[in-house]
């Protein structure tokens, strides 16, 4: 009778652990395995897909600062030479005047001068000086309202070519910043027109003052005089020297 073997049965190794085994044991280096390359297309089309947002993002920087640059570009033209001057001119009307007097310590002192009310007992002859002076008065505060208004048409004879000039820039502008900059200056045309109507209309409210007041001082000179004309008593004529009395009854 046989006995069944009990040695278990032997596994062929696998290829690689017996390479393995047979390079240590003759001291010679194990070769090395070429690894597979994997290719895997999801992972490339999303590389694919960042890198395109990257450049997308890039781009839309890239315009971002070139419409802030487009924004912050000047306008190209300006008047702030000729707005000064036109100011600066519309200024120097004040100090030309003739007539009335601008300046509220003159025109007290000259008011206090030329156009008294009270006038009772007032010299003939410096009435009469009064007189000849508000008549000069009125004829220079006239004039000064007409050379006021001569001035500001001088003065507004390049204002319609700074208009067109204005407006053209707001047309051709490119940004904010030029678009702002062509306000102003139409802005800085209607400052000019502001200060000539305000000059203009100083020069008229000197003259309308200047012709009340005159008025009134001429009233007031007349009542005086009238009051003198009027005023004293009839005298008595004195009583002759000589008695008539004897003569008359010869």
């Amino acid at each position: 009778m046989s006995t069944p073997c009990s040695t278990p049965s032997i596994r062929p190794a696998p290829r690689r652990a017996v390479l393995l085994a047979l390079a240590g044991l003759a001291g010679v280096p194990a070769p090395v395995l070429a690894q597979e390359i994997v290719f895997d297309p999801t992972n490339y089309v999303e590389n694919a897909l960042s890198a395109a947002r990257q450049l997308q993002s890039l781009a839309n920087q890239a315009q971002m600062l070139i419409n802030q640059a487009r924004q912050l570009v000047a306008s190209p033209y300006s008047h702030l030479l000729e707005v000064s001057e036109t100011l600066r001119g519309v200024a120097q009307i004040a100090d030309t005047l003739k007539g009335v007097a601008s300046s509220v310590v003159d025109l007290e002192r000259q008011f206090e001068d030329l156009y008294p009310t009270a006038v009772a007992g007032l010299d003939p002859r410096a009435a009469l000086d009064q007189a000849l002076a508000r008549g000069e008065t009125a004829r220079a505060t006239a004039l000064d309202l007409a050379r006021t208004a001569a001035e500001l048409e001088r003065l507004a004879k390049t204002r319609p070519d700074r208009i067109a000039g204005a407006l053209s820039a707001s047309e051709a502008a490119a940004g904010q910043t030029a678009a702002i900059q062509s306000s102003t200056q139409m802005l800085a045309v209607l400052a000019e027109d502001l200060g000539g109507l305000r000059a203009i209309l100083l020069a008229q409210s000197r003259l309308m003052a200047e012709t009340a007041a005159r008025g009134a001082a001429e009233r007031a000179a007349a009542t005086e005089a009238r009051r003198r004309f009027w005023a004293p008593e009839a005298a008595r004529p004195a009583a002759p020297a000589f008695d008539p009395f004897p003569a008359a009854r010869r």
